[in-house]
């Protein structure tokens, strides 16, 4: 994978950039050098990047400035000018940051958790939860442009570490769409959700909430005694009954 992404960083150094000569790869040493420590070799700084980008899921050219047909010679990795390099350099700090306060940690257990840019990526280079995207979209754009992203999204990251496809993602993101006003939306991705995971009592439990904030109460009664028939011992389903004062 060619991907040197998050710029040749290192603790030393705001002197003025420096290219090296065209055609030189890897370089001889490292220029414009922030967060890395400027003693480390640039073979190895070639490795810390190669593990960066995997776990974003990018290539060079997503923090420098280049095309990614560009031959590694002729990239610049000294320049500052995209942004994408710059938040880099913090998000290095963050997780430097963070390791020494997990070393803080009264009695911590053995093997110790060591923060890396892919706990949190996980493979993609914005990391948030499948919910999130998926109500962003569906209260910006309708109900049929989150369903379109998330099938592309589980096409592309299924079985991977990226994101949640339990059945959890789509409720919560319904439950969410719903509060911001846009019901219909939220119910069409619970019937996705339906299609995906059917007969479960929690998604009927999501849809009688939903109903509630319709103040459907007939219809939302109705989920909630679903939601008992899929799961006779469910009580949150009964308190929600009696919450609204419906015989179960």
């Amino acid at each position: 994978m060619r991907a040197l992404v998050i710029a040749l960083v290192s603790a030393a150094g705001s002197g003025r950039v420096e290219a090296q000569p065209p055609g030189k790869w890897p370089p001889d040493s490292l220029v414009n050098v922030q967060v890395i420590p400027k003693t480390t070799q640039p073979v190895q700084v070639w490795g810390m990047m190669r593990n960066i980008a995997g776990a974003l899921g990018v290539s060079c050219t997503f923090c420098h400035v280049g095309s990614d047909s560009t031959p590694l010679e002729r990239i610049d990795f000294a320049t500052d000018e995209k942004r994408n390099k710059r938040v880099a350099r913090q998000m290095m700090r963050m997780v430097q940051e963070v390791n020494n306060r997990l070393d803080t940690i009264p009695t911590r257990p053995t093997p110790t958790v060591t923060v890396t840019c892919i706990t949190c990526h996980r493979g993609v280079n914005r990391p948030v939860p499948l919910a999130t995207i998926i109500t962003e979209t569906a209260t910006a754009a309708g109900a049929d442009s989150a369903t379109r992203a998330y099938r592309a999204l589980r096409e592309r990251y299924y079985g991977r570490d990226a994101y949640d496809f339990g059945e959890v993602s789509l409720n919560t993101a319904a439950f969410r769409t719903a509060r911001a006003g846009k019901i219909d939306d939220a119910l069409a991705l619970l019937r996705l959700n339906e299609q995906l995971y059917p007969n479960t009592a929690a998604l009927s439990i999501v849809r009688g909430n939903i109903m509630l904030m319709r103040a459907d109460t007939s219809s939302a009664a109705a989920a909630f005694r679903e939601a008992i028939r899929r799961d006779p011992k469910n009580d949150e389903a009964r308190g929600r009954l009696r919450d609204i004062r419906q015989p179960p």
